[in-house]
């Protein structure tokens, strides 16, 4: 059987660390993986990361660098020194992924420790075919998906974030050990909000995500750890 607390990623978006230590504290017999987003990193000073480095958990840390190949490899490589589990980057140029990849393992193979996962954002969960025709992009985000999934690969990074819609392509033509994150993950009671392609978390992993990320439904929940408990066994039972 699927271990779900292995499957499952609880994003704390608050600007407040007092509020972010509290809903750690809340799910920590229940969560083993937290993602660290840009509006959390940015009002705490990073303190959140910290906190959860002394509880000993996972530390998603989901800032999206997108820059210059140079600024993006300085970036990566103070991520690195963070000791986090898992980054994001968007998916870029070729030279940039490549040396994000590249000086995430040197670093981590200088400090002796585990080299945290990279995943490329490919296009965010809340743009839709009409959003992505309104900037100029005449694909489908489906086909837009699977174009970044195969430059990404071809980078070297890790994987990919991507919608659940369209994992089972990724898997599919990337193969199973590429790392496929999902977003917009919401169990079918919960409201969507500002998600526009969201799924299930036991669709989501019967179409092959290695990991799904849900925040609202688990965090403004009236209970969020029977909330999360719920998610993961949903995720065994898929």
């Amino acid at each position: 059987m699927v271990n779900g607390k292995e499957k499952l990623i609880v994003a704390i978006d608050t600007d407040n660390f007092e509020k972010a230590k509290e809903m750690i504290d809340k799910l920590e017999d229940s969560v083993d993986i937290f993602k660290v987003g840009l509006e959390q990193y940015v009002a705490t000073r990073g303190k959140t990361l910290d906190y959860l480095k002394e509880k000993g958990k996972k530390v998603f840390l989901d800032l999206k660098f997108h820059d210059i190949p140079n600024t993006m490899k300085s970036a990566v490589k103070a991520a690195v020194r963070d000791n986090v589990w898992l980054m994001t980057i968007h998916v870029s140029d070729m030279e940039g992924m490549r040396q994000c990849a590249e000086i995430a393992k040197e670093e981590a193979e200088r400090l002796n420790i585990e080299k945290p996962l990279i995943v490329g954002v490919t296009v965010l969960t809340s743009l839709s075919n009409e959003d992505l025709e309104d900037i100029g992009c005449s694909m489908t985000a489906e086909e837009l998906v699977i174009k970044r999934a195969k430059l990404a690969q071809k980078a070297g990074i890790d994987g990919v974030v991507c919608s659940a819609r369209e994992v089972d392509k990724i898997v599919e033509i990337c193969g199973d050990d590429f790392v496929t994150v999902c977003p917009g993950i919401r169990p079918a009671t919960a409201e969507v909000g500002d998600q526009k392609r969201v799924v299930t978390p036991s669709d989501a992993i019967r179409r092959g995500a290695k990991y799904i990320v849900v925040g609202r439904p688990i965090t403004q929940a009236e209970n969020p750890k029977e909330a999360a408990e719920s998610i993961v066994r949903e995720i065994e039972n898929a």
